[in-house]
């Protein structure tokens, strides 16, 4: 159906469909948008395939959003541009770390090429955040897009989350804490072991302090004596000392 109507349909119809689940709607959008979008990634990253990668990674995050009710109404192009230019400034400006402190500014073009090494890095972490991004209660994800990605104040924000501004504030300050503790998680590997089991889920919000009291004091303890969880820990804290240690509400 969307064959056909494609280039008659205004985006605000296919969002509509896309976001009512029509799984077509998302693909016509792609077909609408991917080849433009390519030139303007031809700006920002030499290869082919990383103008792929890069157009690829923004639909699928602007999508996300649309799927769970956020997002652009009409006019899907620029979004999917801003999209692309923040991943673009966190890549090049920040090499083989991934952005989870806070805003990254826009900046109106993106600056310094990655080697092929330092992209395959890129993309590993890439990817890693964002299984931590879709590992988040909805509405930390929606205020995360909306500030981080998108670059609404919390005043903009808080209506769509039915809070105040200072509300919307503390909630973006716990989805980002969140979100680093998710990405920690999302590296620490799965066990066959039922001992370590408990250990290794709560392992990215321990190393962050976000596992209280006496569940805390049993993390540590099992580590005493436990070494491969032990070595999980240790690899796991030379990545966190790169993250601020926590974030107050």
């Amino acid at each position: 159906m969307w064959e056909d109507a494609e280039q008659d349909t205004a985006d605000a119809t296919l969002l509509d469909a896309f976001r009512a689940g029509d799984i077509a709607a998302g693909e016509a959008l792609f077909r609408r948008h991917a080849e433009p979008l390519r030139r303007i990634a031809a700006g920002w990253v030499a290869e082919p395939a990383e103008r792929d990668d890069l157009v690829a990674e923004a639909f699928v995050r602007v999508l996300t959003v649309i799927r769970d009710g956020g997002g652009p109404r009409e006019n899907l192009r620029p979004y999917l541009t801003v999209t692309m230019r923040n991943l673009v400034v966190k890549w090049s400006h920040h090499n083989k770390r991934v952005e989870l402190y806070g805003t990254t500014p826009a900046t109106e073009e993106a600056t310094g090429a990655v080697n092929a090494e330092d992209l395959l890095i890129l993309r590993a972490n890439a990817r890693l955040a964002w299984t931590a991004y879709c590992a988040l209660p909805g509405r930390w994800r929606t205020v995360l897009w909306r500030t981080e990605a998108e670059g609404d104040s919390p005043k903009v924000v808080a209506p769509l989350l039915g809070v105040s501004p200072n509300g919307a504030s503390v909630l973006a300050l716990r989805a980002r804490e969140g979100l680093r503790q998710a990405f920690l998680q999302a590296q620490v590997p799965e066990t066959g072991t039922p001992c370590c089991q408990e250990a290794r889920r709560r392992m990215g919000a321990w190393l962050r302090g976000g596992v209280p009291g006496r569940r805390a004091d049993l993390i540590a303890e099992h580590l005493t004596g436990c070494e491969p969880c032990r070595t999980v820990a240790t690899r796991l804290g030379e990545i966190n000392r790169e993250m601020p240690r926590s974030v107050s509400a």
